[in-house]
């Protein structure tokens, strides 16, 4: 009787050494799968679903544009301050008339900041077309002005040492395509010049080491400068996976508005990389909609309400272009009422804002960014 109680003691302490061990081997492919995990999660709103690695977001002319309305609201007054410059195109308007500052009359707003209006310098380069070399000119003191095509190396190069990401333009872009939509490079030298200084401009209202963090994230940027995509309505596309990213940008529109929305394509894309989502954002929207269901009533374009649920009717066709076209109007020259604190869009516009803060780690949750300078 003894023998077999010792044999079935002896079975069961084999067993739970069994178990013991597997334990220890889930534990130890577990923890492993924690250091080669670079998925961390940071959404301040309790986020957690997981996106897509690899998308092609598509930007047209169909409602996309910045309208800041019958109301705008001046920043020249302010006292706070934006660490990064800003181009003198970036100047808001000041009219008293039209300043709605009453939308929450249970709510104090907080103020609006302003910011440095230096813009970088302008190159100046020997207006020769180029068809004639610089060479040729008869007379000797000018022999030492730059061509306009080396000006445009120059900065280009300048733009890519300074923010660490690679700009192709002209015959550089010949034969892109994405999303099978064919492309159009700009050949004219004095475009390309006023649309690399557009973007050197541009760049500077971001913060120093912004760019350089997603690609040293792994996430590098190709920005392709073309005239016009087969598709004349496409105003950008940015193409970008937890790998690369490519932004192409139609310099026949506004370069400024299209680099704002396909930027934060990008900077999202190294946010979702980094484990953030937004699962919460559904809760901004009203009861029983679906994104790809254009209703006018709800846009501020439209309405210009600022009680409107989206700025544009192209911010209702997916959660993603609702982020990238509310980020148009963060970064516009001026303030539309539906950035007003304590709006809808407003809301929109804060969770973003708090999202990069808690990512990105040259964004100073203490410092007013450029993006955040309305909210």
């Amino acid at each position: 009787m003894r023998n077999k109680k010792d044999k079935k003691r002896e079975q069961l302490t084999y067993y739970a050494k069994i178990l013991i061990v597997i334990s220890f081997v889930f534990l130890i492919y577990g923890a492993i799968l924690d250091v080669n995990n670079d998925r961390r999660l940071y959404d301040p709103i309790k986020d957690v679903t997981k996106e897509e690695k690899s998308t092609i977001n598509i930007s047209t002319t169909d409602d996309s544009e910045v309208i800041p309305g019958n109301t705008t609201t001046s920043t020249e007054n302010s006292t706070d301050t934006i660490k990064n410059s800003t181009t003198n195109e970036a100047e808001t308007t000041n009219n008293p008339a039209n300043n709605n500052s009453n939308n929450n009359s249970n709510t104090t707003a907080p103020s609006t900041p302003t910011y440095n209006n230096s813009a970088p310098s302008t190159p100046t380069y020997n207006n020769s077309t180029p068809s004639t070399p610089i060479n040729n000119n008869p007379n000797p003191q000018n022999n030492n002005i730059p061509t306009i095509e080396e000006v445009n190396n120059n900065l280009r190069n300048k733009i890519q040492s300074t923010y660490g990401i690679t700009i192709k333009y002209g015959d550089e872009t010949n034969g892109y395509t994405v999303a099978g939509i064919s492309t159009t490079p700009v050949t004219n030298s004095t475009t390309i010049n006023a649309n690399l200084t557009k973007l050197n401009q541009t760049l500077s209202l971001y913060p120093s080491g912004f760019f350089a963090e997603i690609k040293n994230g792994g996430i590098p940027l190709t920005i392709m400068l073309i005239n016009n995509y087969s598709e004349d309505s496409v105003t950008g596309v940015t193409d970008s996976s937890y790998t690369y990213a490519v932004i192409s940008i139609a310099v026949k529109y506004s370069f400024e508005e299209s680099f704002y929305h396909e930027s934060y394509h990008y900077i999202e894309r190294y946010m979702f990389k980094k484990g953030a989502n937004f699962n919460t954002w559904y809760s901004f929207n009203p009861n029983g909609f679906a994104y790809g269901n254009i209703n006018n009533n709800l846009s501020y374009s439209n309405t210009f309400s600022q009680d409107a649920y989206f700025v544009n009717n192209y911010a209702q066709t997916s959660p993603e272009e609702d982020r990238a076209s509310t980020f148009e109007y963060m970064m516009a020259s001026s303030k539309a009422s539906c950035l007003n604190y304590g709006t809808t869009i407003w809301k929109k516009a804060d969770a973003m804002r708090n999202m990069i803060d808690v990512v990105y780690n040259s964004v100073n949750p203490a410092t007013v960014e450029y993006w955040e300078r309305f909210l």
